[in-house]
C-alpha cells in the first residue's frame, strides 16, 4: 500500500527546533506561543480558506485542495487528491465522508483515519497542549507569498513527536507544517503552495464529484459524552494505557465499504496528536502483531480476547513513536456492561 492511500488527509507536522535566526516582528511580539496557537485552531474552526497544498511523507508527495466554510455556524468542508487515484473528503459538522473508487487501498482498515490540520477541531484537549509540549516563537518566514509566524513545539517526553509549524501572520491559519523525531529527522511535511483566505466560498466548490461507482464510508466525530446523552450504545472497548494528555476524541462503530463488518473505533488526541484504535472480528488469514510505518504514520496489530474469550483484531494507527503504538495495542482490554 502507498503511504499516500495509508493517510487521507494530512497529519499536523510540527518540530522541535529551527535552524538559523530570524528577527521577531512587531506582531509576533504582541503574542505569545499559546496565543499563536490558539488563533491557529480558531482560523481552521471558524475561518474560509479556499487552497491547494503538498504533502510529503518522506516516501510520496501528494497534492490536495482544501474548501473550508462554516454556514449557519456548522462547519464544512472538502478535501480533494488532485494526483492518484480519485478520492474525496467531506465534512459537515461531525460527519465525515470518504468518496473512493472501487479497489482503492484507502478502503483498508488502517487508511480510513481524519487527522491532521483539518482536524484540530475534533479535539477537546486543545487548550492543555503546553502541558505536554513546550512552544517558542522563532521569528519569521513567508509561505505561499504570506507572512509567517514560526512556532516549534517540543514534546516533554518520548510518547510523542515535535513539530514546526508556520502561522499566517494576518489571519492564522497553518500555511506550512514539519513533523520530525527525536533526532531532528522530518518525517512529514505539509505546505500550501496557493490559499484563498476569507471571502464567500461558492457552495459548487464545497461540492463533491461523485464519479460512477464511487464508495463512500462515513465516520461520526461526535464526541463520546454526546453520544451517551443520547442513549447510543455503550463502547465495550477501552485502552488502560494511553499517553499522559491524550484523551478519547470521539467513538463510532463503523461500517467497512470493503466488506460487511463493523469495526469499533476509538480516537485519541493531545490536542495535536492523534491516533486511532480499530476493533474487529478476528478476520480469516489475518496478519497479527503486524507493524509498519509510512512517514510518521505507525500501524500496529495485536490479537486481544473480546465477549466470550473470542480474539478480536486490535490495529492501532497514528502519527505516534511505534513503542508508544505497540503499548497502547497491547493494552486494549474489553468491558463487559
Amino acid at each position: 500500500m502507498s503511504s499516500a492511500a495509508r493517510i487521507p488527509v494530512l497529519l499536523i507536522a510540527l518540530s522541535a527546533s529551527f535552524a538559523g535566526t530570524a528577527i521577531a516582528s512587531d506582531k509576533e511580539a504582541e503574542r505569545t506561543p499559546n496565543e499563536w496557537l490558539a488563533r491557529m485552531n480558531r482560523a481552521f474552526l471558524e475561518g474560509s480558506y479556499d487552497g491547494i497544498f503538498t504533502y510529503f511523507n518522506g516516501d510520496d508527495l501528494s497534492t490536495l485542495r482544501v474548501v473550508h466554510a462554516v454556514t449557519n455556524g456548522v462547519q464544512r468542508e472538502r478535501l480533494l487528491h488532485m494526483n492518484g487515484a480519485p478520492r474525496e473528503i467531506l465534512r459537515t459538522g461531525d460527519v465525515v465522508v470518504c468518496i473512493l473508487q472501487p479497489g482503492d487501498a484507502m478502503l483498508e482498515l488502517e487508511s480510513s483515519i481524519p487527522s491532521g490540520p483539518f482536524a484540530r477541531a475534533f479535539s477537546s484537549a486543545f487548550e492543555d497542549v503546553s502541558h505536554h509540549y513546550a512552544l517558542s516563537l522563532h521569528g519569521t518566514d513567508r509561505v505561499a507569498n504570506r507572512r509567517a509566524v514560526r512556532l516549534a513545539v517540543t514534546p516533554r517526553d518520548v510518547q510523542r513527536y515535535g513539530f514546526r509549524l508556520w502561522i499566517d501572520e494576518e489571519t492564522g491559519l497553518l500555511l506550512r507544517s514539519e513533523l520530525v523525531d527525536s533526532k531532528g529527522t522530518k518525517l512529514e511535511i505539509f505546505e500550501f503552495a496557493t490559499v484563498k483566505i476569507g471571502g464567500p466560498i461558492d457552495e459548487q466548490d464545497l461540492a463533491p464529484e461523485f464519479g460512477d461507482g464511487a464508495l463512500k464510508t462515513q465516520l461520526s466525530l461526535e464526541s463520546t459524552q454526546a453520544e451517551a446523552a443520547q442513549g447510543k450504545r455503550r463502547m465495550n472497548w477501552e485502552a488502560h494505557w494511553v499517553p499522559d494528555g491524550f484523551t478519547m476524541a470521539s467513538s463510532d462503530i463503523r461500517n467497512m465499504p470493503s466488506s460487511t463488518k463493523s469495526v469499533d473505533t476509538l480516537m485519541y488526541s493531545d490536542g495535536l496528536a492523534v491516533f486511532s484504535v480499530f476493533i474487529e472480528d478476528m478476520p480469516e488469514n489475518a496478519t497479527t502483531n503486524l507493524v509498519s510505518r509510512s512517514g510518521a504514520t505507525v500501524a500496529v496489530s495485536e490479537v486481544v480476547k473480546g465477549p466470550k474469550g473470542a480474539h478480536h483484531l486490535v490495529t492501532v494507527v497514528g502519527e505516534i513513536p511505534m513503542a508508544t503504538a505497540q503499548k497502547i495495542a497491547q493494552s486494549i482490554r474489553y468491558v463487559s456492561n
